[in-house]
């Protein structure tokens, strides 16, 4: 019997990628061990890729080249729009305005005017800073699970997707960085699984489309790993295995794909599949008993859904994604830690101000703004991160806040907190995500529940107050009163701005409003959009209150 193509595919790069991936993991371990050394070879790359670009001659950046100190006190911080003026201009020359590498595609985010981004994503970033980030993660994946590779059928990867582009900016691509398609040369990503029936662009685009061709090829199979950027991706396929239970025990018996004739019917596996969803709780453990491993982000608001994984995936290990956005990489796993990670100092060149330095207001005014090194931050500390990357995008402030948790090495082991202005604040209590999480944990705590989901909002009243909805294992007016007292006496604590306008009465009480299990993912699911939904990242932050009525079913008011 012939072997197809796509697993052809798998058994000839199984054992490159492998090594591929361990020697970018070697790299990164030894970069880590000589955290100076590696942030001055980032810098004077920068500076050798860029200073013959026609924006830092024109603006005089190219006296650096012969003088790299010079780096911090010539060249500004700039935010994204900052540089919106030359990418325009790097859009018709390709390449050559920002950096004297060519522009091969354009990366696509959200912006916070809702406008997508123009992130370039040149050659030289390509091939010397994110590819090898990507396999220095894989690297870690598989020093500590390599069954990850034992058959073709091993590794479901939902972290990276293969869709056509059909949006061109002067004819180079415009789409998410998770989107690995087209290759662009033989040394972009290529995991030995590129070439499977359910990763390619022949797969549906639609999350619920994608996840089931997903499914239908692996139930049945001996999978040992998922991976995923958001854990809700996770959740969501939990989910669609029990809204779509029927239809996929069909296909399997009858050897078709959404009913249309597709591969041998699998009597054993529709058996086995029609037994699992008999179980109203059943967990992806159940559906595939040789899990072992499941990846994504498990820090900061993506924590919230531990006591959920825990629930889809008992027993089965976990290890973080990196800690990176469409702008660049900041953290690349090492080992199992959940939480915090090494700064990866190998991918760009990093500066650091205090978290309670009024950032923005001082970028705004053109003021001068003393930065930290990666030697410089403190354990137990909260900074705004700024970085240089390979693809022209110098001093890039994008807003996000870094804990600083340990120094290994001499290189600080961090994790992300939450984004720059993030908060609510009616009267100038600023109150940010992370002080309502300690208040909802707390609150919660003191009725012996676990934090889970939460999502808060504003609402204008007189006086105004906060609302937010979580879930509870059995809901009820009277938790809820109990809850709102105690949150709001949390917070109180927590956030003195918060307590002093509330004992005066410009604030009033926040108000807590319990959900079944489930309600929240369900709210954030149908909000999920197809055009990005392997990036898509759930916020407990909402800017009004119109959740209140789609997750609760009631609208909030005193």
């Amino acid at each position: 019997m012939d072997i197809p193509h796509w697993q052809k595919h798998w058994n000839d790069r199984r054992a490159p990628f492998a090594d591929e991936c361990r020697q970018a993991r070697d790299a990164l371990l030894s970069d880590l061990k000589q955290p100076g050394v590696a942030q001055q070879r980032v810098l004077a790359d920068v500076i050798d890729m860029s200073a013959g670009s026609v924006h830092w001659r024109e603006r005089g950046y190219d006296a650096v080249a012969a003088d790299p100190g010079l780096f911090r006190s010539v060249l500004p911080i700039m935010r994204y729009d900052d540089f919106v003026p030359e990418i325009e201009r790097e859009t018709r020359t390709k390449g050559g305005t920002l950096t004297c590498s060519p522009v091969l595609r354009w990366l696509k985010t959200s912006g916070t005017t809702g406008v997508p981004k123009l992130v370039p994503y040149t050659l030289h970033w390509l091939l010397t800073y994110r590819i090898p980030a990507m396999k220095a993660m894989w690297g870690t994946y598989l020093e500590y699970h390599p069954e990850l590779l034992d058959h073709p059928y091993a590794t479901l990867d939902t972290q990276t997707v293969r869709e056509d582009v059909f949006d061109f900016v002067h004819g180079i691509g415009h789409q998410a960085v998770s989107n690995r398609h087209p290759q662009i040369n033989s040394r972009d990503w290529n995991p030995p699984w590129y070439e499977s029936p359910w990763f390619g662009p022949a797969v549906p685009s639609a999350h619920e489309g994608r996840m089931y061709h997903r499914i239908r090829h692996l139930v049945g199979r001996d999978l040992h790993y998922i991976s995923a950027i958001n854990p809700s991706t996770l959740i969501s396929l939990r989910d669609l295995l029990a809204a779509h239970g029927t239809d996929l025990v069909r296909d399997l018996r009858e050897g078709t794909l959404e009913g249309r004739p597709y591969t041998e019917p699998d009597e054993r596996a529709a058996r086995h599949l029609e037994d699992v969803l008999r179980k109203p709780d059943f967990s992806l453990k159940d559906v595939w008993p040789s899990l072992t491993l499941y990846t994504c982000w498990l820090s900061a608001s993506a924590g919230l859904y531990a006591a959920k994984l825990d629930a889809v995936f008992p027993g089965v290990d976990k290890l973080p994604f990196m800690s990176c956005g469409t702008e660049g990489v900041t953290t690349i796993p090492v080992d199992d830690s959940p939480h915090s990670q090494p700064l990866a100092v190998g991918q760009a060149y990093f500066e650091f101000v205090p978290a309670d330095v009024p950032l923005g207001e001082l970028v705004d005014s053109g003021e001068p703004v003393h930065t930290l090194l990666f030697d410089e931050v403190e354990p137990g500390r909260d900074y705004h991160l700024i970085m240089t990357q390979g693809n022209g995008l110098y001093r890039l402030w994008t807003g996000d806040i870094y804990r600083v948790d340990r120094i290994v090495d001499g290189t600080p082991w961090v994790h992300f907190v939450h984004r720059d202005g993030i908060f609510h604040s009616f009267t100038g209590e600023k109150i940010t995500e992370s002080q309502v999480t300690e208040a909802i944990r707390r609150g919660l705590a003191a009725s012996g529940l676990g934090t889970g989901l939460y999502m808060c909002g504003p609402r204008w009243a007189e006086p105004p107050y906060y609302i937010v909805v979580t879930e509870a294992p059995e809901p009820s007016p009277r938790l809820d009163r109990a809850l709102s007292a105690d949150v709001d006496s949390a917070l109180h604590e927590i956030n003195i701005e918060y307590a002093s306008k509330r004992d005066s009465g410009r604030l009033g009480a926040l108000e807590v409003v319990t959900v079944p299990h489930d309600a929240i993912t369900a709210y954030i699911e149908s909000r999920r959009q197809a055009g990005n939904a392997t990036q898509y990242k759930y916020k407990p932050f909402q800017q009004d209150i119109d959740f209140v009525a789609a997750v609760s079913g009631r609208i909030s008011g005193r």
